[in-house]
């Protein structure tokens, strides 16, 4: 069970700037990092790539350029670095998650047995969703400590997401 996700500063950075480019359209990529016992360490976001598929309403993550960065991240690591989740903006729009990003959360924590860790990005805030398992509710995650290098999010136990799943 997952307790905390750690992000470096770098990720949230990453994912701003990249909401910002690519407004008034979605953008998105992979979260890669170490998973440490009951955390995840989050140390890098892959942005928009060339062949992926993006509206004002979607993103469409195309496998091509997203895999081979998480591969090439992976061997250099020595297998250490994992995909622990994905993250897309909703610019413009509620950070809450949709049908569809609940739908697709619950298809990746099933195909990779392991929980994962979804943000929405507005441009301004992000919203941290960890989903355990995928059986689970997605729970919302909530800052509780920053530093010059990262910011740690734990589970905000009083804010379980209620929507279908």
């Amino acid at each position: 069970m997952i307790e905390g996700v750690l992000f470096d500063n770098n990720v949230l950075d990453t994912m701003f700037e990249a909401t910002r480019r690519h407004s008034p359209v979605e953008a998105g990529g992979l979260m890669l990092g170490l998973r440490r016992d009951r955390h995840l360490h989050v140390v890098e976001a892959t942005t928009p790539y060339v062949w992926d598929r993006q509206s004002r309403v979607s993103f469409f993550r195309s496998s091509r350029a997203h895999r081979m960065r998480a591969l090439r991240l992976w061997r250099k690591s020595g297998k250490r670095i994992d995909w622990l989740g994905e993250w897309h903006s909703h610019p413009g729009f509620s950070r809450v998650p949709s049908g569809t990003d609940l739908r697709n959360w619950r298809t990746l924590v099933k195909h990779r047995k392991a929980p994962m860790v979804f943000p929405i990005c507005d441009g301004r805030n992000t919203s941290m969703w960890l989903k355990q398992s995928m059986g689970s509710r997605p729970m919302i995650l909530e800052a509780v400590d920053s530093d010059s290098e990262g910011t740690l999010f734990t589970i905000e136990k009083d804010q379980r997401f209620s929507g279908r799943q």
